[in-house]
């Protein structure tokens, strides 16, 4: 421990701040403690119907508003993969593989239950569907098979291309090996906007019901138009009995009136010792087709109520109350928050990075040392941060000499395209919080063949076919060696994508045109120039200007087209102020 530290945490605390908090709540306890008195010798219990009606109704509409949030999360999950570059061409050739590669990663992160995708006769491409149990982030795949889908209404109407008040877009719910799932489906259309096929985005209704829960805290129920249960949250599902057909029929023929909400629209259940009331409501979609019924059930609550005498001294204690509340809250956060704002801000501060704040200390107390002790622990933070950023950057470096040791044809050519392309990155207005991440993807470039054998690397002519495979995984390599260390993942850019072509006939990924990393497009014409102006064993160096021309003949094949004219320019002006 510090000297500082040690003296600054035995210093004397003067009005410690547990006397600052218990004295004043002390005295509002004893004021609450006398009229809670009060209230129990004059209270009486009795139900409170209406204030229960109240909350049920509320948590059924709390589960509608819900319901359409779930839809619309669907609908954007719908869209993104609609829009996606080359999905409708994967679904018209029936590319199986492209389709789920263009997919995978959306309905991944939009942790999508299922997503089927139909070609134009209704039949099935391909399903990706969310695993039964197990992580949630496995899936399954099925293609082809039995025409499931292609007599669902929702299908059909897609088909056909009909269109409503809410668009082309339908709603409903189907069981699927034994599953039920709720479905939106939609068109899938090529870029002269003919449809090409089908898309349904699903969500398991298990996990619909789920999600309403959440939203209402309320018990949640899906039945049928005729009144049978679908599913429900309730832990003892036999208990929830089916409703009759009647009562079905009567709640959806009221749905737009008010009459339904206090009588036939509110019935009692039974679980676990529990008796629970639910209100009724349609379960619509978007386009107000009715799919069944929604049911929210909360537990009937005995509430506390009393006499209008009694009420009048609770309105007056609770006034009272609240004004002494106010008033001693207003002044101890007033004199305890402001500290311990200023040390959340420098936290958030630090947290973000910026190890270069201090907290003032402005008080006697706890809170005083808690700052002193976060400054010393900010500025030991600092020295360690930057010893290690020196550390790691030496061990950057070292690599990539021991890398050019080993590729003796290369020497210097790590140094000379890092500098250039920090130049270019600089020029082009790449925030400096990423040229720290561009150097570092630049040293590494080339990290991946110290996985390639030596007379593949090191061999003085042209490489064979089956070399060449080889050499091609230097990327990968390189991906797979530094994925692992959390302070180079933001400099990959650079090692897995300096290899891939604008018009998308690189490696290792085919990436094309703006789906190649910013830092990477920059940096693979810094590697190719810095390659065709200096002296290999396969080749002679070129003159710069001829460098030049080989770089303008690549734009839009394998550079960025805008990349190559503001790379052109520099280094026209480079060669201008050199002669």
């Amino acid at each position: 421990m510090s000297p500082t530290l040690f003296q600054s945490t035995s210093e004397r605390i003067r009005w410690p701040i547990r006397f600052k908090i218990t004295l004043p709540y002390l005295i509002l306890s004893i004021v609450i403690a006398i009229g809670i008195t009060i209230l129990f010798t004059r209270i009486v219990l009795e139900t409170v119907d209406e204030r229960f009606n109240n909350q049920l109704y509320e948590a059924g509409k709390l589960a509608s508003g819900a319901m359409v949030t779930l839809e619309n999360r669907q609908l954007e999950t719908m869209r993104l993969l609609a829009y996606t570059d080359g999905l409708a061409d994967a679904v018209q050739n029936y590319d199986v593989e492209q389709l789920r590669t263009l997919a995978l990663g959306i309905v991944v992160n939009n942790q999508v239950g299922s997503v089927e995708f139909l070609d134009l006769s209704g039949n099935l491409v391909l399903s990706i569907r969310q695993k039964q149990s197990g992580n949630n982030q496995e899936y399954v795949y099925v293609q082809g098979g039995a025409p499931i889908f292609s007599d669902l209404p929702i299908v059909q109407k897609v088909l056909a291309g009909q269109s409503d008040d809410a668009g082309n877009k339908f709603a409903s719910y189907v069981k699927i090996e034994g599953m039920d799932y709720f479905y939106i489906s939609g068109p899938i259309k090529d870029a002269s906007k003919n449809s090409v096929g089908v898309i349904l985005v699903g969500t398991p209704l298990v996990s619909v019901v789920n999600e309403l829960r959440s939203a209402t805290l309320a018990q949640v129920t899906l039945y049928d138009l005729s009144g049978n249960v679908i599913i429900s949250t309730f832990p003892e599902e036999p208990m929830v009995q089916p409703l009759e057909n009647s009562l079905a029929q009567e709640i959806l023929a009221q749905q737009d009136s008010e009459s339904y909400r206090r009588n036939s629209s509110r019935r009692e259940l039974a679980s676990s010792g529990l008796t629970y009331g639910e209100i009724l409501g349609p379960w619509e979609t978007r386009d107000g087709q009715d799919l069944g019924l929604l049911g929210s059930a909360m537990v009937e609550n005995v509430l506390i109520t009393a006499s209008l005498p009694t009420r009048g001294w609770i309105a007056a204690l609770v006034f009272l109350t609240v004004v002494m509340v106010v008033l001693i809250g207003l002044n101890l956060s007033t004199r305890l928050t402001q500290p311990l704002v200023k040390l959340m801000q420098a936290s958030k501060a630090v947290a973000s990075g910026n190890l270069d704040v201090q907290v003032p200390r402005e008080s006697n107390d706890e809170i005083a040392i808690l700052a002193s002790s976060f400054n010393t622990m900010v500025q030991n933070l600092q020295q360690s941060h930057e010893e290690m950023l020196e550390t790691y950057d030496s061990t950057l470096e070292g690599w990539a000499k021991a890398l050019e040791l080993r590729d003796k044809e290369t020497s210097g050519h790590t140094v000379r395209v890092t500098e250039l392309t920090l130049r270019l990155a600089r020029m082009i207005h790449i925030p400096e919080e990423q040229i720290v991440h561009v150097r570092r993807g630049a040293m590494l470039h080339d990290i991946g063949k110290m996985g390639i054998p030596d007379h593949i690397l090191l061999k003085p002519g042209p490489l064979t076919d089956e070399e060449w495979v080889i050499m091609r995984q230097h990327p990968v390599y390189a991906f797979e060696m530094l994925k692992k260390i959390p302070y180079l993942v933001p400099a990959l850019d650079i090692p897995y994508s300096h290899h891939e072509r604008w018009d998308g006939r690189g490696y290792p990924l085919q990436l094309k045109g703006e789906m190649i990393p910013l830092a990477a497009r920059l940096f693979s014409m810094v590697d190719t120039w810095d390659a065709v102006t200096s002296d290999r064993p396969y080749h002679k160096r070129i003159t710069p200007m001829e460098a030049l021309k080989i770089i303008r003949n690549e734009s839009g094949k394998q550079f960025d087209p805008a990349l190559v004219e503001v790379f052109c320019v520099f280094m026209e002006t480079i060669l201008t102020e050199s002669t």
